[in-house]
């Protein structure tokens, strides 16, 4: 079953910012917030790399402009990764990136992917950028990457991953980061769906997402209010939300049972905040990582 209408990735201005963030952060000087992500700058190209070369002095702007966000991005990719790791200390056969866009880690972490297979999904075109820049850096793509090329409002997800070699009996990994709230309902609901009906129990979905009340405009948290004029003003205003306190709920509806369940002061205490208690920065307080899995 595909989802209706949508993309699952969104190719666009918010994936700049976020490899921009993740460039940046891995050139932080306290090595205890520095972002893990040491391969974001390869997919930043002619200009863009003299910014990289310059943080030093638009990152301040960037941070203020967007409050919250480039702390959300560093926090949210600690999370990702440990969850990525996990899944290859388990030997979990298969890790699924919905969107993948141009995340890193089935190449920082090829030495320790073992006979896990990792399966890339998105648009032609953002693929053959990714593999090309790889190429140019010289860096290895392993053997057992697969790049699933999907137009998410054309095609069945799963008919295509099945035709890259995905096994609906092994136990998997779902990884749905940074996409959520520029879907429908119907959307995100169709593709949780199709995950639970595709994967066996145990398999593990990890995926990122705002309160409901940003979407109504109902309520604000720290640097709500830039991000959502900002959102507003672009082509992918937030359209997605699940209400405040209700996730396990929400997963549960879903056949889903929650895992781990981090806000965004738990994001903040848990990797941005030093052994003395001092804080290195603010999360925007509507965003949310979950790691669920799907029920028997």
């Amino acid at each position: 079953m595909s989802p209706p209408e949508e993309s699952l990735e969104k190719s666009s201005s918010t994936a700049g910012f976020v490899t921009f963030f993740r460039a940046c952060s891995n050139k932080e000087k306290d090595t205890r917030f520095r972002g893990p992500d040491y391969l974001a700058q390869v997919f930043h190209s002619g200009g863009e790399r003299h910014f990289l070369r310059l943080s030093f002095l638009f990152l301040p702007l960037a941070k203020r402009m967007v409050s919250g966000s480039y702390e959300w991005v560093v926090a949210r990719t600690f999370f990702f990764d440990g969850v990525f790791e996990k899944a290859l200390d388990e030997k979990i056969a298969q890790i699924v990136i919905l969107g993948a866009g141009f995340d890193t880690r089935a190449y920082r972490f090829q030495d320790t992917l073992g006979d896990t297979t990792v399966y890339e999904l998105d648009l032609p075109s953002i693929q053959d950028i990714k593999i090309k820049r790889l190429k140019n850096e010289q860096i290895a793509i392993p053997e057992n990457v697969r790049y699933v090329p999907v137009d998410f409002t054309k095609n069945v997800l799963f008919d295509k991953l099945k035709d890259a070699g995905y096994s609906k009996s092994e136990r998997s990994l779902f990884l749905w980061e940074g996409v959520t709230e520029y879907l429908t309902d119907a959307a995100v609901d169709s593709t949780m769906k199709s995950i639970r009906e595709n994967s066996p129990p145990g398999s593990l979905l990890a995926f990122s997402y705002i309160y409901k009340s940003v979407v109504d405009g109902t309520r604000e948290y720290c640097g709500t209010k830039k991000i959502v004029k900002m959102v507003a003003r672009s082509s992918e205003p937030y359209r997605y939300g699940i209400p405040e306190g209700e996730v396990e709920t929400f997963l549960s509806d879903m056949g889903y049972r929650l895992i781990t369940h981090m806000t965004a002061e738990d994001l903040e205490r848990t990797y941005l905040t030093d052994e003395e208690g001092g804080l290195y920065g603010r999360v925007c307080g509507h965003n949310c990582v979950v790691l669920s899995k799907i029920a028997p």
